[in-house]
This record gives C-alpha cells, sequence and structure tokens, in this order.
C-alpha cells in the first residue's frame, strides 16, 4: 500500500488542539518581546551608528573642501608672490640698465674730452716742434752756410 494510502485510514496526522493554539499564541509573543527587547533597540545603535558614520564622512568631506580651498588660496598667493618677485627682479633689471647706459654715456663723453684734449695738446706739441725744428734748421744752415762761405751769415 502506499503512503497516502496509510494516512487516510489512520486518520489526520495533524491535528489542531489546544497545543497549536498556545504554541501560536507564544510565537507571537516571542515575537513581541524580541521585537521591544532586541531587534528595535538594535535597529535603533544601527541608525544611530550610521548616522554617525555618516555625519563623520560629511565632516571629513567638509574638511577635505576647506584643504583644498586653502591650498588653492596657498597656491594663489604663491603665484601672486612670485609674480611681484618677477616685477620687482625686472624693474631692478631695468634700472640696473638704465644706470649702466648713463655711466657708460658718461664714460664716453669723458673719453671724448680727454682724447679732444690729447688731440689739441699733440697738436700743439706738433706745432711747437715744428717751430723749434724751423729754427733750429735754420740756426743750422746759418752755421753750415756760414763755415762753407768762411764768412758770417746774417
Amino acid at each position: 500500500m502506499s503512503l497516502a494510502m496509510i494516512l487516510l485510514l489512520e486518520g489526520s496526522v495533524i491535528s489542531i488542539d489546544g497545543s497549536f493554539l498556545f504554541i501560536f499564541i507564544s510565537i507571537f509573543l516571542l515575537i513581541f518581546i524580541l521585537n521591544r527587547t532586541l531587534f528595535v533597540p538594535i535597529n535603533k545603535v544601527l541608525d544611530e551608528r550610521e548616522h554617525l558614520g555618516a555625519g563623520r564622512l560629511h565632516e571629513a568631506k567638509h574638511l577635505l573642501k576647506q584643504y583644498d580651498e586653502r591650498l588653492n588660496h596657498y597656491e594663489q598667493q604663491i603665484r601672486q608672490a612670485r609674480a611681484g618677485a618677477y616685477q620687482e627682479l625686472e624693474s631692478q633689471r631695468k634700472e640696473a640698465l638704465t644706470a649702466r647706459q648713463q655711466l657708460l654715456e658718461q664714460v664716453k663723453q669723458e673719453t671724448s674730452t680727454q682724447l679732444n684734449a690729447a688731440k689739441n695738446e699733440i697738436a700743439q706739441q706738433a706745432t711747437t716742434a715744428r717751430q723749434t725744428l724751423a729754427n733750429e734748421a735754420r740756426a743750422m744752415a746759418a752755421t753750415i752756410s756760414s763755415q762753407i762761405l768762411k764768412r758770417p751769415i746774417g
């Protein structure tokens, strides 16, 4: 015989009696008690933990944002300081070039003045030397002529 037939002949295996109702009420009561005493507090702690984690994450993001802003501000100040320093260096370089140019002009002018004075002095010395040579040449010519002619030439 089959198992199904045996069960039908002997009667229903599952019978609902008072113990079923007691077990059913006990299960619902345990679910209610466990929900109040265990699940709700654990869920509350987990929610707080998640909220704190999210809060810390938000705070960390906020701190990172502040860090980035300060870093950008710092880098901008560095760029401005560099630009100012480069402008100052360029200004000093231009001033140095201008001073150098003025000094060169002054040296050229002094050199030109000294050169002109030297030329004038050389020209004067040349003129004096010519006159001296001319006078000495005349004196020598007169001496030579007087010796050749054996008489004084005037």
